[in-house]
């Protein structure tokens, strides 16, 4: 330790104060004998390129909350995650690390998972990584099809105009709409929730198994304990339906709708399929209308959003 502290005045002197600038030598005398460390997330999925950001919290010997505690980081795979001077924790390459932190005489950790930032779809095909269906389908009476005329347009980057690319899903009128419950449809990190015009909010989900996937859930009242950047599994219940008022929605699509919109039923696992067909759907393709039959059965809208004309095409997929 002597040899190190050396080494790190010898830099300061050099005015290259970067290289101790994390070391236990400068970080730990600042810092309390500490009860407890923890970091929040204890696990999440980041994209290639990214800063990563995790809460800190300290408790002192008397169980005392203690906050500004900088911890020192370090990295089990410094390829994928890697502590760049300063702190800053950055995701670089697509694997598993678990990023370790320490500060007065405890220790916590966290588990990253990072994924490429791109997908292509055109070459390697729709991702069918969604293993959990997102809602109580027993208490849903039909789906709108992707590039329906429903709701409203929702369009992606690729110039389609005047469709709705996402699915709207009808609660049965028997039941009461707000306690139709919504799961996490894959296991990963929800890295978004903002208010949503009509209901309830509005979450993202970005997939463990393909993080460039965005999958958005729309007007849910978020459960308790969900937060930004909290950890899912597939099939844990995340809220429920906001409103008597709206329908419940989702969009998936690589990139979001900057990117490549794509139909739920494409990204959906064969085992999330059969609950479907179960339910009286013959086929991905009964719910999804093509782009080439959608551009021959055109549905004007107004300013990008309203639909003036439902077209002759169906909408909707009833469910038995």
């Amino acid at each position: 330790m002597k040899w190190a502290f050396r080494l790190c005045a010898i830099v300061v002197l050099g005015f290259l104060s970067f290289g101790c600038s994390r070391s236990d030598d400068v970080a730990g005398p600042s810092t309390p004998p500490l009860s407890q460390l923890g970091l929040f997330p204890t696990e999440r999925v980041a994209l290639v390129g990214e800063a990563i950001t995790l809460k800190v919290t300290a408790r002192d010997l008397d169980s005392a909350d203690v906050s500004g505690v900088v911890p020192t980081y370090s990295s089990s795979n410094p390829a994928v995650v890697l502590i760049e001077p300063g702190g800053r924790i950055a995701a670089k390459a697509p694997g598993t690390a678990t990023v370790h932190a320490s500060a007065g005489g405890q220790t916590a950790e966290t588990i990253i998972h990072v994924g490429a930032a791109t997908y292509d779809v055109a070459a390697l095909g729709p991702p069918r990584v969604l293993d959990a269906n997102y809602i109580d389908l027993s208490k849903i009476e039909r789906i709108s099809r992707f590039r329906s005329a429903i709701g409203h347009s929702y369009v992606d980057g690729s110039g389609e105009t005047c469709r709705s690319m996402k699915h709207y899903f009808q609660p049965q009128q028997s039941v009461d709409w707000t306690e139709v419950e919504v799961y996490a449809p894959a296991t990963g990190t929800i890295w978004l929730i903002a208010p949503d015009g009509a209901a309830g909010y509005r979450l993202m989900l970005r997939p463990r198994n393909l993080a460039a996937l965005e999958v958005t859930i729309f007007h849910v009242n978020v459960d308790s304990g969900i937060v930004k950047d909290t950890w899912v599994e597939a099939g844990d219940r995340i809220g429920r339906h906001a409103s008597p008022f709206t329908m419940s929605d989702i969009a998936t699509g690589v990139g979001g709708k900057s990117g490549t919109l794509l139909s739920y039923f494409e990204t959906m696992t064969d085992a999330v399929f059969e609950e479907y067909r179960a339910r009286g759907v013959p086929s991905r393709e009964a719910a999804m209308i093509t782009k080439a039959e959608r551009d021959g059965d055109p549905v004007p809208c107004v300013a990008e959003q309203q639909f003036t004309f439902e077209g002759t095409l169906p909408n909707w997929v009833d469910l038995h």
